[in-house]
């Protein structure tokens, strides 16, 4: 094993071994950043104007925050997290496009694809263990996210493109956990979402501006933008953190929160329908990542024990 691999699999176990806090820091993590879908479909600004909105200022309130603490962006920092940035800016503004183009579920649910990929590549990338069970309950879990969407799709809008593009999104975001659990080594939560915020804002600004995209923010929409640049910046750098308090596998399988929360904040302010298959949906996808947070818990208390048990033996 290279010396990398063997940093990354010390790295994922300290994280498996940690307290309860990584994961409950996530899960609010999770479930802030579910409010995203159905707010950036409310504000009535196109996708690619409306994701450089959000890099440009919250690149600024993060550096701003970064100064105040004492750091500055160096090209070290750019070297350990341009990567990130590249695959969040493609994140976004393939989100942010898709969801105008169809429903939040639609959008939502092929993002229920993207914890089967960790599952594949967590492995050999981070040493962390993934059991059969693990697959098991993620499989059921996926299927309550389905039920959770078909429940809101039985006259489903159908839009091919939207569904392409929220695709390619789900596929960059299984990228950018990667790519940030990596340069989270190096860099702090801060530091990282500084950086990757920087560098999406100057890859997305001219591309939007190339679309000819309005930028114009309608002034009863100017307070909801406020939310969206700040609210899901925490949400972020919030995950970011527990890359170095939570097992991967774990954080992956938080994001199947989010189809679920967004599904109901969209019936909330969205008006958009919620019926028994969602309800039934829902209830399935909490109890599944309940019995796996539990269970790696459980797993990362052992671990201690275990370690604890050689060294007093030793």
């Amino acid at each position: 094993m290279s010396s990398e691999r063997k940093a990354a699999a010390r790295s994922s176990a300290a994280a498996g071994a940690g307290s309860a806090l990584g994961p409950l820091v996530a899960v609010g993590a999770v479930t802030v950043l579910s409010g995203t879908p159905p707010l950036s479909k409310y504000i009535h600004v196109q996708g690619l104007a409306l994701a450089t909105h959000r890099f440009f200022w919250l690149a600024l309130v993060l550096g701003l925050v970064l100064g105040l603490r004492g750091g500055r962006i160096t090209s070290g920092a750019l070297r350990h997290g341009w990567r990130s940035g590249v695959l969040f800016a493609a994140n976004i503004a393939l989100f942010y496009s898709a969801v105008k183009m169809t429903t939040v579920a639609n959008a939502t649910i092929i993002g229920a694809v993207q914890p089967v990929l960790s599952l594949l590549v967590v492995g050999p990338l981070f040493g962390e263990r993934v059991h059969r069970s693990d697959a098991a309950v993620t499989a059921v879990a996926i299927g309550g996210v389905v039920v959770v969407v078909y429940g809101s799709s039985i006259t489903p809008v159908w839009s091919p493109r939207g569904d392409a593009l929220a695709l390619a999104a789900m596929l960059c975001w299984t990228g950018y956990l990667v790519v940030s659990r990596r340069a989270r080594s190096e860099l702090s939560a801060l530091e990282l979402q500084t950086v990757l915020t920087l560098v999406a804002g100057v890859l997305v600004a001219p591309v939007a501006l190339a679309s000819g995209q309005s930028f114009a923010v309608p002034r009863g929409d100017i307070a909801w933008l406020v939310v969206l640049v700040l609210v899901p910046g925490v949400g972020h750098t919030l995950v970011n953190w527990c890359h170095a308090h939570t097992p991967m596998v774990l954080l992956s399988l938080l994001f199947l929160l989010n189809p679920v929360v967004a599904t109901a904040l969209a019936a909330l302010f969205l008006d958009e329908p919620v019926n028994g298959y969602q309800i039934a949906g829902m209830v399935v996808v909490v109890a599944s990542l309940a019995v796996v947070v539990v269970r790696l818990q459980r797993r990362g208390a052992a671990q201690v024990s275990e370690g604890e048990g050689r060294r007093a033996g030793g």
